[in-house]
């Protein structure tokens, strides 16, 4: 697994916090990844991961791009 660096607003990390204490996610690792994952179904419009793991299977590989790039090649696609 890799790690990443992010900042999040003091509020967020708050409610965080308090849906950790009350056992509705274990840790704000597995709430990011989970945040992350939801983020990635509904942008792409996928129901699981199922679909998820065989759009990108028949995706080409591409060039590594820049955040400001991929951002760009999204908004062109939409």
């Amino acid at each position: 697994m890799t790690n990443i660096s992010v900042s999040v607003d003091d509020e967020l990390v708050e409610w965080l916090d308090q849906l950790i204490k009350k056992g509705y996610i274990k840790n704000r690792s597995e709430a990011i990844r989970g945040g992350i994952y939801s983020f990635i179904l509904n942008k792409l419009g996928f129901k699981s991961k199922v679909d998820l793991r065989n759009y990108l299977k028949t995706q080409q590989k591409k060039d590594f791009q820049t955040g400001t790039q991929a951002i760009r090649s999204v908004r062109e696609e939409e």
